[in-house]
């Protein structure tokens, strides 16, 4: 049964801690008012599947909370949103037919290559690369590794959330170890290099052979018989 991947997106506007609590909202909604037309907002997102969320942060790295049914937001799934996230909305990014242990395996891939909570960074490792890399995993598995190239990208992501990061970092090589590439590390945690050929939303065990059911054995057993006469 297939599960569908939310992204769930909060802004994130600063305030300014010396102003006055009752002015603090006004210097946020000037800020967001500035950077956002220009299409550089600020952006915390999380992805929710299987009744789970999971986001990336400085320290803990990848955490998960139990999820809204159909996103959106609660206190237990707020509970490592940043102080100043305000929900802005929830979408539906596509589908997965990744079971709970297949999401388990994946995240401690992810947490094992580039996303430890030391691997964070502001501008280059933030939350909402490791939002795009999950749910492209996620979403696009065998996709991925059908096509070699960096071509694969999940239509419904939203390009604006991360935009001002990925402005910051345009400058930097992709061979840099603090770079996200998004295709390549989705395709790191799903190890396609050692899945040529097999599907990878799969659980089955391709190494064993698929069992004849006795209607089969019975018609096999008549052509034979058939075919010596």
């Amino acid at each position: 049964m297939a599960d569908n991947v939310i992204l769930n997106i909060y802004d994130l506007v600063p305030d300014q801690q010396d102003a006055p609590q009752q002015q603090r909202s006004g210097f946020s909604r000037m800020f967001a008012g500035l950077l956002e037309p220009l299409g550089f907002g600020m952006y915390h997102t999380s992805v929710d599947v299987g009744g789970f969320r999971y986001q990336f942060g400085a320290t803990l790295g990848i955490s998960r909370t139990s999820s809204p049914i159909g996103g959106g937001d609660s206190a237990e799934s707020r509970r490592y949103v940043p102080g100043n996230g305000h929900y802005r909305e929830s979408i539906i990014l596509g589908q997965t037919f990744f079971n709970q242990k297949e999401v388990n395996a994946l995240i401690q891939k992810l947490r094992d290559s580039k996303f430890g909570g030391d691997n964070y960074h502001l501008a280059h490792r933030n939350c909402n690369h490791f939002s795009e890399t999950f749910a492209t995993a996620l979403i696009l598995g065998n996709e991925l590794l059908d096509d070699g190239t960096d071509n694969v990208r999940l239509e419904k992501w939203p390009k604006w959330v991360n935009r001002l990061a990925k402005t910051t970092s345009s400058g930097m090589s992709r061979d840099s170890e603090m770079a996200c590439d998004v295709v390549a590390e989705a395709r790191l945690a799903l190890e396609c290099d050692k899945k040529v050929g097999w599907g990878i939303t799969s659980s089955v065990d391709r190494s064993k052979k698929k069992e004849l059911t006795a209607k089969q054995k019975e018609v096999l057993a008549k052509l034979k018989s058939k075919s010596t006469k």
